[in-house]
């Protein structure tokens, strides 16, 4: 029941900005999964940055994403960037 709560209570801050490149297409943003095959998720991520580059979204999604701590910040392609708990360490 906590996974759960976990997951709604941080679907309950994602927004939702209209004309979003994103909406319906989250397989193509997410983290790696486990053993997940590299390529793979390079080439998902690929196709996710290139509908960011075009998103009318953007700026509003970068401005988003820099407004969160870096702990609260989703792991996967957000804001025209690949986010990994590594990136936020440095």
């Amino acid at each position: 029941m906590s996974q759960l709560n976990d997951l709604l209570s941080s679907l309950a801050g994602q927004p939702t900005f209209p004309g979003c490149r994103c909406k319906f297409r989250h397989h193509l943003f997410d983290e790696a999964a486990p053993g997940e095959d590299p390529e793979t998720v390079s080439q998902r991520h690929a196709q996710a940055l290139g509908l960011c580059q075009h998103c009318p979204a953007l700026t509003r999604c970068h401005d988003w994403y820099w407004s969160l701590p870096p702990s609260k910040r989703p792991p996967g392609v957000v804001a025209g960037r690949v986010n990994s708990p590594t990136n936020e360490r440095n």
